[in-house]
């Protein structure tokens, strides 16, 4: 098969470097190439060619993705960050009608609902899924509705946070009146009990149709996921996690957070991208970016896979850098052929 060229963005990030860790794996010639605001980011040693882009909300972040693009005949960009998602999703088209490259990214209404967990709700709640009963914190009536509604607790999160950053327990009715502001960003919702474990679902939707389907029960720390299991009871909720996919219909890559509540699974964050938990789902017998890749860049249709079962559990690994590397990359803004020492969990290079 013709050798690719790949683009990662974010390759500083937990996302950017487990879409690179996948991408090193698949079955096919290609040259990777990193990009990042910061020459320390740790992807960078997982590609080819590492190159300084700027942070998305510069406003030269799209043309510096261009000059990429052309000069480097990139076939695919895989977007490591969610703040480059909104940038990179509204000229999807023009990449690849322009320079014949696909950017892995759903439609800018995808986006739009899976960076806000109001919206979300809203959107489950529409097409008749299960949905965390939510209101905005920036209402004194919905959320006196809500307490009489639900009663307590509650919780209040951030529109667009992750990883339970900015998350409230709202215990009593003097927290409800406290977590209220006319200009809040906070989403009250509905407590989901933790009884029956939480979930994380990686889908990939090809054309409309969910074509492959992984969840996992997952333990967290810090807000990132440091252990999953996977069984056949996992995948008992899966033919309405497919579903909704379908509905939701992105563009390649999505992840649904869910608990249980009343036998049904309650989806409280949606994340239209790969996720972190993406190179975790490899090790259960699926590689979502070669998946995507294939499909995109060669026109391969997926085949099933058996799944296996087990346990998957992080572990820190580390890598040395010499400094004449990163000066180098410091001063010239890329760096052909990162190179560095790995060592993984036992310490051996």
């Amino acid at each position: 098969m013709e050798s690719k060229n790949i683009f990662v963005t974010g390759a500083g990030a937990l996302l950017g470097q487990g879409i690179l860790r996948m991408l090193q794996l698949c079955d096919f010639e290609k040259k990777i190439y990193t990009g990042d605001p910061d020459a320390r980011s740790t992807g960078h040693w997982l590609g080819d060619h590492a190159l300084y882009v700027p942070k998305a909300s510069d406003d030269n972040y799209i043309s510096a993705v261009k000059k990429i693009v052309e000069k480097y005949n990139i076939d695919a960009i895989l977007v490591g960050t969610d703040t480059e998602l909104v940038k990179l999703a509204e000229v999807h088209d023009e990449f690849l009608e322009n320079y014949n490259c696909k950017i892995v990214v759903s439609n800018s209404n995808v986006i739009k609902i899976s960076n806000d967990k109001f919206l979300t709700a809203e959107f489950l709640k529409e097409n008749n899924f299960p949905y965390p009963v939510s209101k905005m914190a920036n209402s004194m009536e919905d959320l006196l509705a809500l307490e009489r509604e639900l009663g307590l607790p509650l919780f209040a999160k951030p529109i667009d946070g992750a990883r339970s950053l900015g998350l409230v327990k709202i215990n009593t009715h003097q927290d409800l009146v406290d977590i209220y502001d006319e200009k809040s960003n906070l989403v009250v919702q509905q407590f989901l009990p933790d009884t029956e474990g939480e979930y994380t679902s990686g889908c990939i939707v090809l054309n409309g149709k969910c074509v492959s389907i992984v969840s996992l029960k997952r333990d967290l720390r810090d807000g990132n996921t440091y252990r999953t299991y996977r069984d056949e009871s996992t995948s008992q909720y899966d033919h309405i996690i497919s579903k909704i996919a379908e509905v939701l219909k992105p563009d390649g890559p999505v992840n649904f957070q869910f608990r249980i509540l009343n036998g049904e699974p309650v989806i409280f964050e949606i994340n239209g991208r790969f996720s972190g938990t993406t190179p975790l789902r490899y090790f259960y017998g699926i590689n979502e970016v070669e998946i995507i890749l294939n499909y995109y860049l060669y026109g391969k249709i997926p085949v099933n896979t058996q799944l296996k079962s087990g346990v998957v559990m992080r572990a820190w690994s580390d890598l040395f850098i010499e400094n004449e590397e990163m000066e180098k990359f410091n001063h010239d803004k890329e760096l052909e052929s990162p190179k560095a020492h790995f060592y993984n969990f036992n310490l051996k290079s």
